[in-house]
């Protein structure tokens, strides 16, 4: 019987320096058909762990939430959005004036979903943007290029956060509340409710009807 691979091999080799005299007592005749079944099976369930670690990876990787979420805790990233109200059809035109207005500046974003709620107990969702800070441009200057956007498209407040540092969120209302720290990014949802981003594909601009991707939020 062959080895099926390098791997079986070399587990071979390591039988036949270390064990052949065992496996002779044992098996007669038969103990190099039987060490070769056994190295056969060993690599085979090493060869089954690299591929369980790779399907793993691939399916972290894969998961824009997690992207997502690895870019705010490592890049100058922002949070922004440009509904408001229920009216779907509206909130498609503002999005595409925001996109627009993005673009305009060099910023790029990946679109994902934010779910909160309301004081009343009601789950609001809107189209979230995830922004990222141009290279070639100061954290100074994408802070005021995020609170400048967020007042054009009439948002109360924009987010944003500087690599592994604690989020602010910035007032952007007629309020002139000075801005706060909302916390450190974290996977799931948060606990208190008070709103978090999930990795939910936007299509055509589009509000999905259902969030289908893990959320992460900032908390303190």
């Amino acid at each position: 019987m062959p080895a099926v691979n390098q791997e079986a091999e070399r587990i071979v080799k390591g039988m036949k320096r270390k064990s052949a005299h065992r496996f002779k007592k044992l098996y007669g005749k038969r103990d190099k058909e039987v060490m070769y079944a056994t190295a056969n099976k060993l690599a085979q369930k090493e060869q089954l762990k690299v591929m369980y670690y790779a399907d793993f990876i691939k399916l972290v990787e894969g998961n824009p939430t997690t992207r997502m979420l690895t870019k705010s805790k490592t890049k100058v990233t922002g949070h922004i959005s440009a509904d408001r109200g229920s009216d779907e059809k509206a909130n498609r035109t503002k999005r595409k004036g925001l996109e627009k207005d993005l673009k305009k500046k060099g910023i790029g974003y990946k679109k994902g979903v934010g779910e909160y709620k309301y004081e009343d107990g009601k789950t609001g969702r809107e189209v979230s943007y995830q922004t990222t800070k141009p290279d070639k441009m100061s954290k100074r200057r994408f802070g005021k290029l995020t609170r400048r956007l967020g007042r054009k498209h009439g948002q109360e407040s924009v987010i944003t956060k500087d690599k592994d540092k604690p989020a602010k969120l910035h007032y952007t209302d007629k309020s002139k509340k000075k801005s706060e720290t909302v916390g450190k990014s974290k996977a799931g949802k948060h606990p208190d409710s008070y709103g978090e981003t999930s990795g939910t594909k936007v299509r055509s601009g589009k509000l999905p009807k259902k969030t289908n991707k893990a959320a992460y939020h900032y908390n303190k």
